[in-house]
């Protein structure tokens, strides 16, 4: 293909691919860009480029392709913000999690604190080192019955005292 047979059929054709362009993207710019990109392709490949069927509706294949493409490009970038979006709001939540956590731990250690003391030695064993009941009668020497008194107070005073919070 010489410069001459290019110009000819980019005169030809341009506006015409331009108008099918434009009825696929309706955006003028990107219907432009579209025209530019099929005349670019085909200049590139211009030696090695064979059109077996007329040219005018290899045109309008190549803007049906160009069409799919941006049509795709634009899914998958709406993909991409919408995947950004979720991540951003799973960060925000993250933080805001973390922040009610750790603020909300030192109210239940602040109100621990409050109890009385053999109360909140039995909250922390049961708890705060995870033992049993029957560990922290042994621990403590006293009935297992005590100690399961004393966690049900223990749980009820802090579930009073945390109505409401947060």
């Amino acid at each position: 293909m010489t410069v001459q047979d290019f110009e000819k059929m980019y005169q030809e054709y341009a506006k015409k691919l331009f108008r099918v362009c434009l009825v696929f993207v309706k955006d003028e710019e990107v219907a432009s860009e579209m025209v530019q990109s099929i005349f670019c392709s085909i200049w590139e490949r211009r030696n090695t480029l064979k059109i077996e069927s007329s040219l005018e509706n290899y045109l309008y294949r190549c803007a049906k392709h160009q069409y799919y493409n941006f049509y795709r490009n634009i899914k998958t970038e709406e993909r991409h913000q919408e995947e950004y979006a979720k991540s951003q709001q799973k960060g925000e939540n993250t933080t805001e999690n973390t922040i009610l956590f750790t603020q909300t731990s030192e109210h239940i250690d602040q109100l621990v604190a409050r109890m009385p003391d053999k109360r909140r030695e039995v909250y922390k064993l049961s708890r705060q080192k995870g033992l049993t009941n029957k560990e922290i009668s042994q621990h403590l020497l006293i009935s297992e019955k005590t100690v399961k008194n004393h966690l049900t107070k223990s749980l009820a005073y802090l579930k009073v005292n945390l109505e409401g919070y947060g």
